[in-house]
């Protein structure tokens, strides 16, 4: 049974929360921000034989995204299927793209056929790299022939499934005040959990019943990346932690990726009162209006300020970035696939305004969060 107690922003606040039937919020809570343009890479796989009201398909996630009670302000909203990324590649070099979100277990190809997955990686490279953001989502995460490459790129890959109806799995929020993980979230109580990298200790959590949990996930890691785990989970019956999602900011990129593996029954999933829902928004929000100064991966002085195992440093909301040294960093694997990792708490290595908006800085970014005003990145230039 859901709390009454809302977690906003990483402190509890003694409101009562307006919830339905079910013990969740009516609608996804979000600061006041810009509209964002909102690009949607997806397609269809059901291994489990689900019907289409239980499937998360193609097309559920814009029409929960554009509903009234999404939270999530929408300047353009666009989706194509990752068998036909030619209108994607075009918006992507056209800077017309606040966020990606990367619902695509296949690999990438044009209209025509034509295989499009290298210049679709090379496109989102550009993209953080000009502080554009990306959110992972469910099968996003999953391996495919070809997609080698944007998997190492976005910091991880599964290659196992597991379609549990009896307990599903328990969502863990170990990220601490993190935006993403905090904001607007309703918990359905405490567990102790240990491993993937995470301290020892009790973490708010809520359940999916039904989940189509991912057994085999790799933390795929790079040399000075920033990397804060924000979910994580382990089967009642001992099965070994993995991480369901993170935050990923690697050197070169002002933006930031965000991956959160729940998403294949669409009742739970897409329910804009339910707390899944409320972690897609905030990590869409999240993603599309944090922008850091980019670090120099040539640069010999540049610190190697964190990765898989430590704590990453990422920014706690959409206008202001303190590393959050309660956030705990986790690996359930490296780039060897491996299996598990050992794990270490890091720090931040920088401060300062994570704001994606226009000659806005430290302290002002914060009163413009206080205010309710959350401002996307400014608008790219087309590149020559």
């Amino acid at each position: 049974m859901w709390s009454p107690w809302k977690t906003l922003g990483g402190a509890s606040v003694g409101a009562v929360v307006l919830v339905g039937a079910h013990g969740a919020a009516l609608a996804a809570e979000l600061p006041a921000h810009d509209a964002l343009r909102i690009l949607i890479i997806s397609d269809e796989v059901n291994p489990h034989g689900l019907s289409d009201a239980e499937l998360t398909q193609p097309g559920d996630l814009s029409a929960a995204i554009s509903s009234p009670g999404s939270g999530i302000a929408v300047e353009t909203l666009d989706e194509v299927d990752s068998a036909c990324v030619d209108d994607a590649l075009t918006a992507l070099e056209g800077g017309q793209v606040d966020v990606v979100v990367y619902f695509a277990h296949l690999s990438a190809t044009a209209c025509g056929g034509t295989p499009r997955q290298d210049q679709l990686t090379a496109a989102f490279d550009e993209h953080l790299r000009d502080g554009g953001g990306v959110v992972v989502f469910h099968h996003g995460i999953y391996e495919d022939a070809g997609k080698e490459a944007i998997l190492q790129l976005l910091g991880g890959r599964a290659s196992s499934i597991a379609w549990d109806t009896t307990a599903g799995q328990d969502v863990i929020a170990v990220g601490g005040s993190h935006f993403v993980a905090s904001n607007g979230m309703q918990y359905g109580g405490m567990r102790s959990f240990s491993g993937a990298g995470v301290p020892a200790g009790d973490y708010p959590f809520f359940n999916n019943t039904p989940d189509e949990r991912y057994d085999a996930t790799t933390l795929l890691t790079a040399a000075g990346e920033e990397r804060t785990v924000l979910f994580v989970s382990a089967d009642a019956a001992g099965g070994s932690p993995r991480v369901l999602g993170y935050d990923l900011r690697r050197p070169g990129w002002a933006g930031h990726v965000v991956f959160y593996q729940p998403g294949e029954y669409q009742p739970l999933i897409l329910d804009v009162g339910g707390p899944d829902f409320q972690v897609i928004a905030n990590a869409i929000l999240y993603a599309a209006t944090t922008q850091d100064e980019p670090t120099d991966p040539t640069d010999p002085t540049a610190a190697d300020t964190g990765s898989a195992e430590g704590t990453g440093g990422a920014s706690d909301s959409p206008a202001q970035s303190e590393g959050d040294a309660t956030s705990a960093g986790g690996s359930v694997g490296d780039d060897t696939g491996t299996g598990l990792g050992p794990g270490a708490e890091g720090s931040s290595g920088k401060d300062g305004c994570g704001c994606r908006s226009t000659g806005v800085g430290g302290a002002p970014g914060l009163l413009l969060l206080l205010a309710g005003l959350v401002r996307r990145r400014g608008r790219a230039t087309t590149r020559g």
